[in-house]
């Protein structure tokens, strides 16, 4: 096959999208597709390496504020669909057009680019939503859709793709059955469930990672206010001076301050990280060190909100689960789904300081049964989250037609 991927946000490196886009990139090509990334035009050159791309795209609508809102997404849409549809003129047509991380400044771009009358062949258009169209509570209430102008458009624009999609020629997917349900009942389309790719890991039990009789739960990713640090913190601080928990090591990923709903700047607490149980590091970490992270926990904690997290993936926890660890998870997100396909879950009760810390509690007891769980279960979610599971699906999705 010959595929085009579309992702203005790799760009400088930040986030996800280097390893999510090169994992897939580089599996296509070692399974003998041709594959072209359009990036950031300012990708910076250790991003065009990682992911082999060709700098073309010229707006980062994850980070230009003037992108957001309805006239700023509508000014994206349009120098979107001129920016792909130059260089679908001047290239040879692919057999696909991937856009991997929808959102609305794309959809109007991308449905003009999958239905427009052309002489040249068209390609199938991949689209793949990581944002959805409705709010929730979070807390198992259905998603609703506001009848906003964004929305409006939205539901003009899967109108106008649904015999395009009917026929197989558009892919709409989403990459949690939660995400999948919302995208079906906004849009009235088929909607596909796609894998979240991670780069091979080390075989689980490879490493031993236990440390003086210590259980180390690590935190993942840049601490947030969604992402429920607040609480992991605030657990930390119930915690001391219970003997249950004399084993315990935390590691939180906290380089800088992050914003609570009323404003104010959360810092770590320094009496508990001079404590020794409580360990922070407060920088990116590359591959390499993130890897090592890895390493040398025994279980991931992500104390997520549902509200954030409910239809949203984690890639993290995918990252974790690949390699055998288990994971401590708040009720009602997708890593509760992950966990229970991987098994040596754990989940958190209540969105509260005192649930996430007799999660913890639970842990500690638990632990060689929770990793042995885990463990078991890691080669399956590491064949579906993969660069080869990814590609089967898409070959499913281009050779079945779309079910309802």
């Amino acid at each position: 096959m010959k595929l085009l991927i579309l992702e203005e946000a790799l760009q400088g490196g930040e986030g996800h999208w280097p390893s999510y886009i090169g994992t897939i990139a580089a599996g296509l090509r070692s399974a003998g597709d041709e594959v072209e990334v359009l990036v950031h035009r300012q990708a910076s050159p250790e991003v065009i390496s990682a992911v082999g791309g060709t700098p073309w795209l010229s707006r980062n609508c994850w980070t230009d504020q003037r992108r957001q809102g309805v006239i700023g997404g509508l000014r994206h849409n349009l120098r979107f669909a001129r920016e792909v549809n130059a260089w679908l003129n001047s290239h040879t047509p692919p057999d696909w057009v991937c856009s991997l991380t929808v959102r609305q400044q794309h959809l109007l771009a991308l449905t003009w680019l999958a239905t427009r009358p052309q002489q040249r062949p068209t390609p199938r258009f991949l689209l793949l939503f990581v944002q959805g169209f409705g709010t929730t509570t979070g807390a198992g209430e259905p998603t609703t859709f506001a009848a906003t102008p964004a929305n409006r458009l939205a539901r003009w624009c899967f109108q106008r793709l649904g015999p395009a999609v009917r026929s197989g020629a558009v892919v709409l997917a989403a990459e949690t059955a939660a995400m999948q349900a919302e995208l079906r009942r906004f849009s009235g389309l088929p909607v596909a469930l796609f894998p979240h790719p991670v780069p091979d890991a080390p075989a689980p039990g490879a490493i031993d990672r236990r440390e003086a009789g210590r259980i180390t739960i690590t935190c993942p990713g840049f601490a947030r206010h969604e992402k429920g640090n607040d609480l992991l913190q605030e657990a930390c601080l119930l915690l001391r001076g219970d003997r249950r928990a004399e084993r315990l090591h935390v590691v939180c990923q906290w380089p800088a301050p992050f914003t609570l709903p009323n404003g104010t700047a959360l810092l770590p607490d320094r009496e508990l990280v001079a404590s020794g149980r409580y360990e922070l590091l407060n920088q990116s970490l590359d591959a390499a060190a993130y890897a090592a992270l890895l390493a040398r926990t025994d279980l991931v904690i992500l104390p997520y909100r549902r509200l954030s997290y409910h239809n949203r993936v984690s890639r993290v926890a995918i990252e974790a689960a690949v390699r055998g660890l288990p994971l401590i998870h708040t009720r009602g997100t997708w890593s509760e789904e992950l966990a229970s396909a991987a098994g040596g879950g754990l989940p958190i009760a209540a969105e509260t300081a005192k649930a996430v810390a007799e999660a913890l509690l639970q842990a500690l007891e638990h632990a060689p049964a929770l990793q042995q769980a885990a463990k078991a279960g890691a080669a399956a979610i590491a064949a579906h989250h993969s660069a080869a599971g990814f590609r089967r699906t898409l070959l499913a999705a281009a050779s079945e037609p779309p079910a309802p």
